[in-house]
């Protein structure tokens, strides 16, 4: 998904296009993280940056921030692990995103056999990594998603059958 924005800086705009780990800004693109322990990675630097209603703190200097103009535009989809296009309804055995996040890990294989409660996929979201676990014993038909996707809440990630 590819959002637009602007990013108003001490009264200073800057266009922003943000997609996956990509942040393009005034048109130079970076590359941006979060580490688990919540540090910011541009173009593998740490920075210590915390965000806060109109500032933000960014290794230790205060600057007023606003975002303005934010849109989002549909991507097309990333490909997957799987040849099969997510389906638009879940089924019985799927398995879905519970909140908007990044997959950090995918735990299983298509043609893998599974149990109930077996972890299937990780999903890092609010700096909390959440396993997620097949609803149904059988074997993984598809994996909708790789490791570093941003997903969207009630996505399909893993369909078990």
């Amino acid at each position: 998904m590819k959002r637009e924005f602007t990013l108003i800086l001490d009264g200073v705009e800057y266009p922003v296009v943000a997609e996956g780990n990509t942040m393009t800004v005034n048109g130079r693109p970076f590359t941006v993280e979060v580490t688990p322990e919540g540090t910011v990675l541009v173009d593998g630097i740490a920075y210590s940056v915390a965000l806060e209603e109109k500032r933000a703190v960014v290794e230790g200097h205060p600057y007023g921030m606003e975002v303005s103009g934010l849109r989002v535009i549909a991507a097309a989809p990333a490909p997957s692990t799987s040849s099969a296009a997510a389906p638009a309804a879940a089924s019985a055995g799927a398995v879905l995103a519970i909140m908007p996040g990044k997959i950090t890990r995918v735990l299983v294989q298509v043609g893998q056999r599974v149990r109930a409660g077996e972890p299937v996929c990780v999903l890092e979201a609010m700096k909390m990594e959440n396993e997620l676990h097949a609803k149904q014993d059988g074997v993984v038909k598809a994996i909708y998603v790789r490791p570093g996707e941003d997903v969207e809440k009630d996505r399909v990630l893993v369909e078990i059958g």
